[in-house]
């Protein structure tokens, strides 16, 4: 919707507008001109002044602004790029609103030119093996140890990563939402939808529901950080209603996944998910249960590992 990512831009520029900064830009699906009624504004600011990063989420003239504060210092440069590309390959999607000097945007076109060039694109598909393999490496070590909630979350992450690789190298996106939907002509797709952690019969208000429930725990309990905060409730609400109108169920139910995934990596302070699990309240664990969070059977595991290399043999 074209019309509504410069509606959202706009807003983004009002935002900074007069703010002291030396470069800013918008990602996301406003940065692809891609937004829609649900989409958010995910912006990023570089300025001067010396302050840790920080990460807010604002409301601001009716629309949700996921603001990123960086120092100028953390801009990246070609040399960082050309060691880890994948870590970048964000540039390629950025609108820039805002480079006093010019550099941000011939930073994006240098990167844009890079990742698409034989050179980049093979070191890319380097790093995302490597990532792949570690992942595949800590679920077969977890299963050993017998710890096999966290040897499917080990799998399920090297399959993601594929799968994003998949997505980024042939279909040419960045959009989480499309992963799993641009994968489904392919068989590996279908053994996935059967390994899978996802109960698709558990209702989407219920997944909604939660979700929202996970993030009041991690508030009573005192965690404080940006994800944990209610407007994320928000942000969830409008991403099942996007792919509920799509029918995307199980599309929906990896998201959703996603985010308490993320709420568990922010919260863990160093525990394994068994011991995180097992000190939550009984209600949540079943709650937790039915969005994916179960210990699959070894077999499972494997053949979702099995899955994460398919899809770096098909991202060449």
């Amino acid at each position: 919707m074209i019309n509504r990512s410069s509606e959202l831009l706009q807003v983004a520029r009002d935002f900074i507008k007069d703010k002291d900064l030396i470069c800013a830009y918008v990602g996301g699906s406003v940065g692809r001109g891609e937004a829609d009624q649900y989409s958010d504004i995910d912006l990023t600011v570089f300025t001067l002044t010396e302050v840790a990063s920080k990460k807010a989420d604002i409301l601001y003239k009716g629309e949700i602004i996921q603001l990123e504060i960086l120092h100028i210092s953390e801009l990246p440069n070609q040399d960082m790029i050309e060691v880890t590309p994948w870590d970048f390959r964000f540039l390629v999607e950025v609108t820039i609103l805002k480079d006093e000097e010019g550099k941000l945007n011939e930073l994006k076109n240098w990167a844009t030119d890079y990742f698409h060039s034989d050179h980049g694109r093979k070191k890319m598909i380097e790093q995302v093996s490597h990532i792949v393999r570690e992942r595949i490496e800590s679920a077969f070590d977890c299963l050993k140890q017998q710890k096999y909630y966290s040897a499917t979350i080990a799998a399920m992450g090297a399959w993601a990563e594929a799968g994003f690789l998949y997505l980024f190298c042939k279909e040419h996106s960045l959009a989480n939402e499309l992963m799993i939907p641009q994968m489904q002509s392919l068989e590996v797709y279908h053994t996935f939808k059967r390994v899978s952690p996802f109960n698709l019969d558990v209702n989407v208000l219920e997944v909604q529901r939660i979700i929202s429930r996970f993030r009041k725990h991690l508030r009573n309990k005192g965690y404080s950080y940006n994800d944990v905060f209610e407007i994320h409730d928000i942000l969830c609400e409008r991403k099942i209603q996007r792919l509920s109108n799509k029918k995307e169920y199980l599309n929906l139910r990896y998201q959703m996944y996603g985010e308490a995934l993320w709420l568990y990596f922010e919260t863990s302070e160093g525990l394994s998910f068994e011991q995180y699990f097992n000190q939550l309240p009984n209600e949540l664990q079943n709650d937790l249960s039915k969005i994916g969070f179960i210990a699959l059977e070894e077999k499972n595991v494997k053949e979702i590992c099995e899955l994460g290399e398919e899809l770096l043999k098909l991202s060449y």
